[in-house]
């Protein structure tokens, strides 16, 4: 929680950065077309939302929107070729909370003999159910955590006053990754993190926003395994949230 906390506030202090516009007489439009610009800003547009698996496991035991996600935009430069259109282009930073079911525990520690290969052939088992000792813990959390930095670009138009369409694609560098898991024996607070996931180095997303007046929404895929063939479970999503 208390990193969750620091990476929240770092969030909200780059979003509080004003940005800056400069007017480009060199860009190709004319003198009728002067609303042209390029607007740079730094810690703009914190997103927050809940996550919904696509396919998963049935073992890791996922609720819809009972992940979530949040995020911020580090840099983002866009530009106007007109009033109606805008085009973007953003570096961003990420993290995504996956939570399972009450009796299920995330872990990449266990392994287990293929059926039908010779003795000795293991293969990873990422999600495990707990075993009886740990399900007589009433009180436990297990989830697993990904942090990812991204590039995007993106294309909005205008289509009344007070609304704006867009849609993006978004390339992420999953770089970390791992599962967590608490739970109370008696008095005493527990905690297990399994670490060293095996992730995708890069996965797509696809977004689409609706543009109001003081926020945006969104509806975000990824189609894409999260893990590598052979070194987790086949788990893609999707996800709604806000941006501000």
């Amino acid at each position: 929680m208390k990193k969750l906390f620091l990476t929240a506030l770092a969030a909200f202090a780059f979003a509080s950065l004003q940005a800056q516009i400069v007017d480009v007489d060199v860009l190709p439009v004319s003198d009728d077309e002067k609303t042209s610009e390029v607007n740079l800003s730094f810690g703009e547009n914190f997103y927050f939302g809940g996550v919904a698996p696509l396919d998963s496991p049935k073992e890791m035991g996922l609720k819809a929107f009972k992940s979530w996600e949040l995020g911020f935009d580090i840099v983002n430069l866009s530009y106007k070729p007109a009033e109606q259109h805008r085009i973007s282009f953003a570096l961003n930073f990420g993290t995504r909370f996956f939570k399972t079911r009450h009796k299920n525990v995330i872990t990449n520690s266990y392994y287990y003999g293929i059926p039908g290969e010779p003795s000795g052939v293991y293969k990873a088992v990422p999600f495990e159910v707990l075993s009886l000792d740990a399900i007589n813990h009433s009180k436990r959390k297990s989830r697993l955590d990904v942090f990812e930095l991204g590039a995007a670009i993106g294309y909005e138009v205008k289509v009344m006053d007070d609304l704006k369409l867009g849609f993006d694609v978004l390339g992420n560098y999953n770089f970390s990754a791992k599962g967590v898991t608490k739970y109370k024996e008696g008095s005493s607070k527990e905690k297990i993190k399994y670490k060293h996931w095996k992730t995708q180095k890069f996965t797509p997303e696809y977004r689409l926003t609706i543009g109001l007046p003081e926020v945006k929404l969104y509806v975000k895929c990824a189609p894409s395994s999260l893990f590598q063939k052979e070194y987790g479970p086949k788990l893609s999503y999707i996800s709604v949230g806000i941006i501000l």
